[in-house]
This record gives structure tokens, C-alpha cells and sequence, in this order.
């Protein structure tokens, strides 16, 4: 069971990420399946999260917690800091 405070950082992650980034599923989730990196459309309306492949040809739904989020932001603060 997750700790209460890392349901508020995904949350709060979830507010502020916009279509077009990049998300990556955790390593112990669908270890077989590749590629392990999506691209972010949408959050349905039941909380789940809609994922393209980068061509956009093909899309699923991923709960919240089947996404890497250290990675993200990760990545995000990378981003960041190439910007400044």
C-alpha cells in the first residue's frame, strides 16, 4: 500500500503535466512489454491515464501508479535546468 504522501505527489504531478511529455511505466509493470516510454494525451474520466505510442497509431490507459513518476521528474528537472 503507497504511503499518503506519495499519493499527494502524484496527484500534484498530475495537475501540472501536459500533452506531449513523456512518461515511462515502472519496471515491474508489464516487464515484457516495449516500449517502456509513452507519450502523455489525456487523463480519463476515471482517473486513468491515456498513453500514445510516439506515431501516435496506437494509444491505452495505464492506472497512475504503473508510471515511473521519479523518472519523470527526473527528466522534468533535467529539462529544467538545460533551460536556465
Amino acid at each position: 500500500m503507497k504511503r499518503f504522501h506519495e499519493q499527494g505527489r502524484e496527484k500534484s504531478i498530475l495537475k501540472s503535466i501536459t500533452p506531449g511529455e513523456r512518461l515511462r511505466l515502472r519496471d515491474d509493470v508489464l516487464g515484457h512489454f516495449q516500449p517502456r516510454q509513452w507519450v502523455f494525451k489525456k487523463i480519463e474520466s476515471d482517473d486513468t491515464i491515456l498513453l500514445m505510442d510516439e506515431s501516435g497509431g496506437f494509444g491505452w490507459s495505464v492506472k497512475v501508479d504503473n508510471i515511473d513518476w521519479e523518472a519523470y521528474e527526473k527528466q522534468k528537472g533535467e529539462r529544467l535546468s538545460h533551460q536556465n
